[in-house]
């Protein structure tokens, strides 16, 4: 098995603009420039983002997002070139979401909160099924991960902004999909990532107001942990659909119960221009 040597020339990183981007731009290139082949082992996670001029953070993310579409692997001895299981309808699945759905729909709900109960429900529908087969397919690697990225949600609770948040939950999720060994709804969801981490900062972002719904959320993700490490599968699938419904309900709630506030808000300065 090769053993691919950092290289210290770096390739063009000004294009695409996001960080994590650049940094799977500057992995594929080292990977061709460098003959790789399935079973090759990339440098290390340090080396990779020196050679990328980016935090471990950023390159890990990169890692991820290559993980979830079945470009690498990641193991305890290191990251490796994945064997080439996705088929040519999968690319053709992640292009079509990414053109089709997270592109368009991206600034919309960025500003529409109406646009995240959307989002909801089809996370609903993907992250059931993801869960669904990684209870049946996932190996000990795919656990260990799944833990890992559980494990850094909880460091980043209350050291991180809700954005940075978002996005240990985001790869949490994906961690899953790549555990269900399914090639296209591995590429559909990591298409989605910019999507999906936006709809769950938002999320947050009203959650975190009510007391104790972190901690309400972190049994959820450790049922669903539970229940896919018993290859549990329709019960996971379960834990999944309860642990979105409980979101979608309490964010509904919080909507409008703001909603109510504004409108006696509106009320009361009525009836003080009416007397004056």
């Amino acid at each position: 098995m090769a053993q691919a040597k950092p290289d210290l020339a770096k390739p063009d990183l000004t294009q695409p603009s996001r960080v994590s981007e650049r940094a799977e731009a500057m992995i594929e290139t080292f990977i061709k420039d460098h003959g790789l082949r399935p079973g090759d082992r990339l440098p290390s996670e340090r080396a990779l983002a020196e050679m990328a001029g980016i935090s471990r953070a950023s390159l890990r993310e990169a890692v991820g997002r290559m993980a979830a579409r079945g470009r690498v692997t990641v193991r305890k001895t290191g990251i490796l070139i994945a064997e080439p299981t996705a088929s040519p309808s999968a690319a053709v699945a992640a292009s079509w979401a990414r053109e089709t759905i997270s592109a368009p729909l991206a600034p919309l709900v960025a500003y529409d909160a109406g646009y995240g109960h959307d989002v909801l429900e089809i996370r609903q529908a993907l992250e059931g099924a993801a869960a669904y087969y990684a209870a049946l397919r996932a190996d000990p690697d795919d656990k260990t991960r799944i833990r890992d990225a559980f494990e850094a949600m909880g460091k980043s609770h209350g050291a991180s902004t809700p954005i940075e948040e978002a996005r240990k939950d985001a790869a949490f999720h994906l961690a899953i999909a790549e555990a269900s060994h399914n090639a296209v709804l591995k590429q559909v969801m990591s298409s989605m990532f910019g999507l999906l981490q936006d709809s769950i900062s938002q999320s947050l972002e009203k959650l975190y107001t009510v007391p104790q719904t972190f901690d309400a959320l972190s049994q959820q993700h450790r049922a669903l942990i539970e229940t896919i490490e018993a290859g549990d599968a329709e019960g996971a699938r379960q834990v999944s659909d309860r642990h979105l419904r409980f979101v979608e309900t309490t964010i509904k709630r919080i909507d409008d119960d703001l909603a109510r506030k504004a409108r006696s808000t509106v009320a009361r300065s009525a009836a003080l221009q009416d007397k004056g």
